[in-house]
């Protein structure tokens, strides 16, 4: 391998042919001549000394090891930017992508209308959104992989590096499919349903924490018929009727009417709190005013 042939212009040309998977797809995304393209990634080869592509007639079919490869080179240049964001922040420069972090649950309706605020607020933002968990979403703030989180801080410990703004609290209720449920107006008892399948996240959802507490309040263990690894698949499988679950009523915004959602009792109840959360040290860049100011906006 010639490290000195190996250059990040030529991995990015390479990505995007990856992406593409057609040289003249790729030469006009990057505004270069098919000839360029293709005489790069051949150069990206001598540099690896392995072959990444096959030749099908007058196309370029990935080989294992250009999958390999564009696994590690789309990690290298996203540490490249990293490595230059925390650099210019460093400097007093805020970086030039701002990534927002956000629950799963709020993608529906409520991250698209703060975004649209914020772009309103600053126009020329770039914005990246990062999804995952509550607890993955903490990690990725307080490592700097993120800018801000919109996130559930109810059980959030309070930190003094980091600010917290709240935004609207949410109750849980428990969820089954629609022409299923029995009509109830009354706040219903976990414990009618000890015995009863259960769709459950993991606890590494805030969700899925919560539904525990509310099992544990109630004194039941619950019959888990599947666990999921996402609010949509859950959500769909209550749908389906695989079981009910326990669920914040903003889940409604994801197939409206689908499921009907019931009040719990009072001694078995638990509220989420959903909140803005970003770094102290991070309060003077615009984009986070510009987007608290949206989501509070929004929120209000």
């Amino acid at each position: 391998m010639s490290s000195d042939e190996i250059t990040l212009r030529k991995l990015e040309i390479f990505l995007v042919f990856m992406r593409e998977r057609h040289l003249a797809r790729a030469a006009e995304a990057l505004s270069l001549s098919s000839v360029s393209v293709h005489k790069a990634i051949h150069s990206l080869e001598a540099a690896v000394g392995c072959p990444l592509f096959a030749h099908r007639s007058r196309s370029l079919e990935p080989l294992e090891s250009a999958f390999v490869l564009e696994r590690h080179a789309s990690d290298i240049i996203e540490r490249i930017q990293r490595s230059v964001d925390d650099t210019r922040s460093a400097a007093g420069i805020s970086p030039s992508i701002f990534r927002i972090g956000s629950l799963y649950s709020l993608t529906v309706a409520l991250v698209p209308r703060i975004i649209n605020a914020l772009k309103a607020e600053v126009p020329d933002c770039d914005i990246e959104l990062v999804l995952g968990s509550n607890a993955d979403l903490e990690d990725k703030l307080q490592a700097g992989d993120i800018d801000a989180a919109l996130i559930c801080v109810h059980e959030l410990a309070r930190r003094r590096h980091r600010i917290v703004k709240t935004l609207f609290d949410d109750e849980i209720h428990l969820a089954q499919a629609a022409d299923t449920a029995p009509t109830a107006h009354a706040p219903v008892d976990l414990r009618r349903y000890d015995g009863e399948p259960f769709v459950l996240l993991s606890q590494e959802f805030s969700t899925g924490r919560d539904s525990y507490r509310m099992f544990l309040e109630a004194g039941i263990t619950p019959r888990v018929a599947l666990r999921a690894n996402d609010i949509f698949t859950l959500t769909s499988l209550v749908k389906g009727g695989v079981g009910h679950a326990l669920l914040p009523k903003r889940i409604d915004d994801i197939y409206p009417g689908a499921l009907a959602f019931s009040r719990v009792v009072e001694n078995q109840r638990v509220t989420q709190t959903i909140g803005l959360c970003y770094l102290k040290s991070r309060r003077a860049d615009e984009r986070i005013a510009a987007l608290e100011k949206a989501a509070i906006a929004v929120t209000g």
